[in-house]
């Protein structure tokens, strides 16, 4: 599917880069790394939110660190219609643990992330979802993420990448403090917000809300800030493969994760425990590139993936790192 196909320039394509590196750099900042005048990066940067491509910029957190693990829970629908499934998925998309919701076509219909502290709240949490749908719920099943890398847009860069951000199950709790969540509900889908707007919104001092967002970075809660690009708009299609493996080595498990994060269509890899052992977000620009990445990773890795699954996907509806549960 393929939904306006924009054709971006060398310069549109350095902008999102750097912006795929840190969204918080200021127009300043990137006008001076891509060569450019402030206003054409900050025209540029409109234009791009204007057309689509860009919806907006979230702040990626690691939920781990804050004592929250992250569940995968797949569903596919029976006896429902276009406008029925899209106030289901409205339904979902409001409920508070919900940090990602994703739709599209293949073996599952609708895919959702769920955060919650223990196995116990995910199981209740599970539950709420699944009576939401009712009847309308076929099938479902769910996977428990062990850890992710959230590599880059490589499309983006000739040179392949602009560094990744790791996430983990949970590990610890690192307490946040009232002003680090008014602080961290403010930016989580802005960004970009200056610091003067984060204290005007928050009712907090400027050096304060200096201070506290340079600690949750420096902590390592705060990972980074990133675009939400509609990849459809440039003409790619996003597959989200999801793989069973064999009885394996940790070792060879390892080589397989390492190949898949320097593999050129790979966005995302999730290492998880439960119905699926990895799921790898592609981009690619038509079916048969994506065969062609099947049969790559097949062919390479045919001793150790037993099965694989996919899902086309067309709307990502959510992307949350900061959880309403969590503030």
């Amino acid at each position: 599917m393929h939904a306006g196909n924009i054709k971006l320039d060398e310069k549109d394509r350095k902008i999102l880069a750097e912006l795929d590196r840190n969204a918080r750099q200021t127009d300043s900042e990137i006008a001076k790394k891509t060569g450019i005048s402030k206003q054409v990066a900050n025209y540029r940067i409109q234009r791009l939110k204007e057309q689509g491509i860009i919806s907006n910029f979230y702040t990626l957190v690691n939920v781990g660190a804050l004592g929250l693990n992250t569940y995968y829970v797949f569903f596919q629908f029976q006896g429902i219609n276009k406008e029925k499934e899209r106030a289901l998925l409205d339904k979902i998309n409001s409920l508070n643990y919900v940090g990602w919701l994703i739709s599209g076509t293949g073996r599952w219909d609708a895919a959702v992330l769920i955060y919650a502290d223990s196995t116990g709240t995910f199981d209740r949490l599970l539950n709420e979802v699944i009576n939401l749908c009712g009847d309308n719920l076929h099938e479902y099943n769910f996977t428990t993420m062990v850890s992710a890398e959230h590599i880059s847009y490589k499309f983006l860069e000739k040179t392949g990448g602009t560094g990744s951000v790791k996430q983990t199950e949970k590990a610890g709790t690192i307490k946040l403090d009232e002003k680090d969540k008014k602080i961290l509900e403010c930016i989580s889908q802005n960004a970009r917000l200056p610091i003067t707007d984060i204290a005007a919104k928050t009712g907090l001092p400027l050096h304060i809300v200096n201070y506290h967002l340079k600690s949750l970075i420096k902590r390592k809660i705060i990972e980074g800030f990133k675009p939400k690009i509609n990849v459809n708009k440039l003409g790619y299609q996003w597959h989200l493969l999801l793989i069973q493996l064999q009885r394996t080595s940790e070792a060879r498990k390892r080589e397989f994760m390492s190949f898949c994060k320097q593999y050129k269509r790979i966005y995302y890899v999730t290492n998880t425990v439960g119905l699926y052992n990895i799921m790898l977000d592609i981009h690619v620009n038509s079916a048969e590139e994506f065969k062609e990445v099947l049969l790559e990773l097949k062919d390479k890795f045919s001793d150790i993936i037993k099965l694989y699954e996919s899902m086309i996907i067309f709307d990502e509806h959510k992307i949350s790192y900061v959880p309403k549960a969590l503030i």
